[in-house]
């Protein structure tokens, strides 16, 4: 193991010179942890579930064979589009998924999809399971794009049959944000943009009455749509006014297309949309439930300290701290404040692939004001030497929330992590199939 503290001035300078290949953290912006590196035990299903998993051959290959033998008796007595045969292709299609064959599975659903289709028209609420079978298929063989015609077609069916259905919105402004993570569009602001007004309207206009935890639930979701834009949409530069015009220089500043010029409209607004949005659920009355009212109260906190208002952030740990101690929550407080804590820690940057990456260990200092000090870096191998150089450089950009002890944001020395940076061979594993 080689530290990047003992190298020769010779080695320095060239480590330094493959670190500039890594893209130059902006002045002031904080890093979007997840993006390239992550703690090696650090996992956001929530936000990106994991590719499920094959499982082994299920025993029951006993009743694998009656339901295999009843679709194929179905099909002689009644056809091939007889209304029941959807529930036994249903079934045996999970049987196959289950069993390590998901193009088999992935037929049978579509095939019932077919048949539901044909007997109960193109507005059944049947067809709700088979679409969540098919994207659980295309997800396990890493068919991004037709996962993605797959969400779109599953999103706009279920605002038809519940144009008020919050859970399948959730699910697919999810799906959104980890496609605008895998880069699906060549572009992405007509993604992002559609997804933050999309949030919007069920903010606006939620049709009924939601509960508390379902109301919230769609604003932390909004809030990750905002973590997005404020990373993503980025400032036009001026462009350079010159006495004579350039034979060399293009002075004209670039055309943006009206997705990316809405964008930079909400991001000049961002961070006090992510405020107002927190401030006016809790003082709605919405967040009295206890447990909840902390969620917020710490989201918010977070918001302020990765856009860089530490004073501001700093009150509101303290009132997090505060209301933990006084709801008795001493499990949460261990939980959000017992060590620092890498901001964002909702997984809304997150683009692993699994087990890729380069583990790097790291040792450095967080101050009581969630800042990084003091940071040295060592890879297990000298070839890994400008991947430890770049998460040296990622990690005195990353935000932490503070760590607090009988009340008091307190000051960390010392602190020992490994991580894994993603390196542009994870982040293609991430990206395609």
């Amino acid at each position: 193991m080689v530290s990047i503290e003992h190298c020769s001035p010779a080695r320095w300078l060239l480590l330094a010179l493959m670190a500039l290949a890594a893209p130059a953290v902006i002045a002031n912006q904080a890093a979007s942890y997840g993006s390239n590196f992550v703690r090696l035990d650090k996992q956001w299903p929530d936000e990106a579930p994991p590719v499920v998993p094959i499982a082994s051959l299920p025993a029951d290959t006993g009743g694998h064979r009656v339901r295999r033998q009843q679709v194929e008796q179905l099909e002689l007595d009644q056809g091939p589009y007889a209304a029941t045969l959807a529930e036994p292709l249903m079934e045996l299609a999970r049987w196959y998924f289950a069993s390590g064959d998901p193009d088999a599975a992935g037929s049978l659903y579509r095939q019932a999809l077919h048949v539901l289709r044909i007997n109960e028209g193109l507005e059944s609420e049947r067809q709700l399971p088979l679409l969540e079978g098919l994207l659980a298929v295309q997800r396990s063989l890493g068919d991004w794009h037709g996962l993605d015609e797959r969400y779109e077609y599953y999103y706009r069916f279920a605002r038809v049959n519940d144009p008020e259905g919050v859970e399948v919105a959730l699910e697919y402004f999810r799906w959104q944000r980890e496609a605008l993570r895998r880069q699906l569009d060549s572009t992405p602001h007509r993604r992002l943009l559609q997804l933050y007004e999309e949030n919007q309207s069920y903010l606006e206009h939620p049709g009924k009455s939601l509960s508390p935890a379902l109301h919230w639930r769609l604003l932390d979701s909004q809030l990750r749509n905002l973590y997005l834009l404020q990373a993503q949409v980025k400032p036009q530069p001026k462009p350079v006014i010159r006495a004579r015009p350039s034979p060399f220089f293009n002075d004209q500043p670039q055309d943006m297309d009206v997705y990316q010029q809405r964008l930079m409209n909400l991001q000049r607004n961002a961070v006090g949309l992510g405020s107002a949005m927190l401030e006016g659920f809790l003082t709605s009355g919405q967040a009295q439930e206890a447990a909840l009212r902390g969620q917020v109260l710490l989201a918010l906190a977070d918001w302020h300290h990765w856009n860089g208002s530490r004073p501001v952030a700093g009150a509101g740990y303290a009132d997090v701290v505060a209301h933990l101690q006084r709801s008795g929550q001493a499990d949460k407080l261990q939980q959000w404040f017992g060590q620092p804590v890498e901001l964002p820690d909702n997984g809304v940057f997150w683009r692993d692939a699994g087990n890729g990456g380069i583990a790097i260990t790291a040792r450095f200092e967080v101050s009581e004001e969630g800042r990084v000090r003091d940071v040295s870096t060592v890879a297990e191998d000298e070839q890994y030497q400008g991947f430890a150089i770049r998460l040296y450089r990622r990690l005195l950009a990353t935000r932490f929330r503070p760590q607090f002890a009988a009340g008091e944001a307190v000051q960390v020395a010392n602190l020992e992590r490994r991580y894994r940076y993603l390196d542009p061979a994870a982040l293609r594993r991430f990206r395609s199939p």
